[in-house]
């Protein structure tokens, strides 16, 4: 992928200091920016107490932690700066024209960093419905924030690089053309209410062993269904009433569309760090409906409490994205059944000499990924270490039968044929 921005933010860290907790610092300083800056959006959409409320909601929420305690999800953090920036100036440039350079730079530094930013153009024009503006004076903000966009794009093409996402598909969703990826993710979609909701359970992973890809008919699906309903009719009915709720929840339709696998399938099912600019729409809601109760002192207690949970469980969250052993021993606790999960628990007991528990936790997988060609690969080159030469030709065959063009799953087939050739064969174990 291209993301100068961003790109260019860490070459510039390295060169100040090498040391992880300097990058670390400077992305504290992106998360309160963009804080800061959503904060003033919500001000400017809703009043001063509804943007209180919703910046404190969106600073504490804990399914930021993933972008904020790693280093890569800087990212999410400067693209959702220069989003919020580009429509705060937007709303601006309705009286002074020369906030639409704080438009265009906004654009600029939000697709600079990551390509969420395609987004912008739909949010300018949820902006200025919202604000009860004519359509036709949002034309000016809109080029503004269009055209940077644009030339991304363009540029990106002379850049020679053709993908807007690394990785591949994500497993699971091989093969599947767009109504099923759309029917599968209906039922996959709950998660991210109940992280936008309800954050107390957080994961390193949300992949197949842990979540389901089903194209079928089933009860999560017909729960997703009633879910989406229920929430375009309550868009609907508070659309004049509480239109800080209709707001908030076209909000994360828009924002959360280039990751939900629907127009483009992406290299995840669902990871929390992509979940931080549609967050936004879901508090700006709550801290809309907030407003809304009668007694200010209900109020106050129910955001207090909202605050302080979410701050407790962001900062208990931190210590699992401290290094890479934090990290796996998070996988075992909170994604035990993932394929990376068991892929790593793997490697881990192959490289203890536990051959048959290192073969199992493969063999499960790629139960669970079986057109992912990295666990095959993985268990033939320990099949080939312990001179099980048939096993291992088995796999390697199958990495190739995947994909053509891994060199590496060529060259070992290669060598585990002469191998056995020239040895005798040992039972597997």
């Amino acid at each position: 992928m291209w993301r100068p921005a961003v790109i260019a933010s860490w070459a510039l860290d390295y060169r100040i200091s090498s040391s992880p907790h300097w990058f670390h610092a400077i992305n504290i300083l992106w998360a309160a920016l963009a804080a800061a800056l959503f904060a003033l959006l919500a001000c400017e959409l809703g009043g001063p107490a509804v943007g209180l409320i919703a910046g404190l909601l969106f600073a504490a929420h804990p399914v930021h932690v993933e972008a904020v305690a790693n280093v890569v999800g800087r990212a999410e953090l400067m693209a959702a700066s220069g989003y919020a920036l580009a429509l705060v100036c937007a709303i601006r440039a309705e009286q002074r024209r020369a906030y639409l350079v704080g438009v265009a730079l906004g654009a600029a530094l939000a697709i600079g960093s990551k390509e969420i930013a395609v987004t912008l153009p739909a949010t300018v024009l949820l902006v200025w419905v919202a604000r009860g503006s004519p359509l036709r004076a949002a034309g000016r903000p809109l080029v503004a924030a269009t055209a940077p966009i644009l030339l991304y794009f363009i540029v990106h093409g002379f850049v020679g690089i053709r993908t807007f996402y690394g990785g591949g598909l994500a497993v699971g969703l091989e093969h599947l053309n767009m109504f099923q990826r759309t029917w599968a993710m209906v039922a996959l979609s709950l998660q991210w209410w109940r992280l936008f909701l309800f954050p107390a359970h957080l994961s390193a992973d949300y992949s197949p062993g842990e979540l389901t890809v089903a194209t079928g008919l089933t009860v999560w699906h017909l729960v997703g269904l009633v879910v989406w309903i229920g929430l375009g009719l309550l868009a609907w009915r508070t659309r004049r009433r509480l239109p800080g709720v209709a707001i908030g929840l076209a909000w994360v339709v828009i924002t959360i569309s280039p990751v939900a696998n629907v127009v483009m399938p992406s290299e995840f099912l669902i990871a929390e760090r992509t979940l931080y600019l549609p967050s936004f729409g879901v508090v700006f809601a709550l801290a809309s409906a907030a407003m809304a109760l009668r007694s200010p002192q209900l109020r106050n207690a129910l955001v207090t409490i909202a605050v302080v949970a979410g701050a407790a469980r962001s900062i208990a969250r931190v210590p699992a994205w401290h290094d890479d052993e934090t990290h796996y021993q998070a996988l075992l606790r909170e994604a035990p059944r993932s394929y990376r999960t068991l892929w790593l628990e793997g490697r881990d007991e192959f490289a203890a000499g536990r051959m048959a528990n290192g073969e199992r936790y493969l063999l499960t997988a790629i139960a669970f990924a079986p057109e992912l060609t990295g666990p095959r690969f993985e268990l033939a080159q320990n099949y080939m270490r312990a001179r099980l030469w048939q096993p291992a030709i088995q796999q390697l065959q199958a990495s190739i039968a995947l994909d053509s063009t891994f060199t590496p799953a060529r060259d070992a087939l290669k060598m585990a044929r002469d191998s056995m050739g020239r040895a005798p064969r040992i039972a597997p174990y």
